[in-house]
């Protein structure tokens, strides 16, 4: 894995103030999903700016997860963590708006954000009860990107 996905990582995740106990949900040569718990009391209404304050941090572009860019990101990460296994399910984009309707569905408010930076793209989802009590999770899917895409 570059170090440039663990420097991105590193950065979200000390954003967040979630290092401790904070763990890889997957790690490949292309890839790093990393799942945390924040240790600062972020307000709910709070959450959307928090998130939006990575955009200036890692100096990128944030970018429409449904839009061609985004299922761009969506692909190359399902191709990752595939590693050219046959499964016979195609990439999904859609597929990030049901994870939010299905944590929504359980309680809990939810905002993510895709950034697009030269040589990294990343998926940042936070989410926490919807009563305001309980810690903020966090996760935060990096991938490579090819300088000019």
């Amino acid at each position: 894995m570059s170090d440039i996905l663990l420097k991105t990582t590193g950065q979200i995740i000390g954003h967040f103030n979630a290092f401790k106990g904070s763990r890889p949900a997957f790690h490949g040569e292309h890839v790093v999903i990393v799942r945390a718990i924040s240790r600062d009391p972020i307000e709910i209404d709070e959450l959307e700016s928090k998130l939006a304050e990575l955009e200036d941090i890692l100096k990128a572009k944030e970018v429409d997860v449904l839009s061609d860019e985004g299922k761009e990101f969506v692909e190359k990460v399902d191709s990752y963590i595939r590693d050219g296994e046959e499964s016979g399910v195609a990439p999904d984009s859609g597929g990030l708006l049901k994870m939010k309707e299905q944590l929504e569905a359980m309680g809990l408010h939810v905002e993510y954000k895709l950034f697009l930076m030269p040589n990294v793209g990343t998926f940042v989802a936070i989410w926490k009860d919807k009563s305001g009590f309980g810690p903020l999770y966090v996760e935060v899917t990096a991938t490579e990107r090819d300088e000019l895409e």
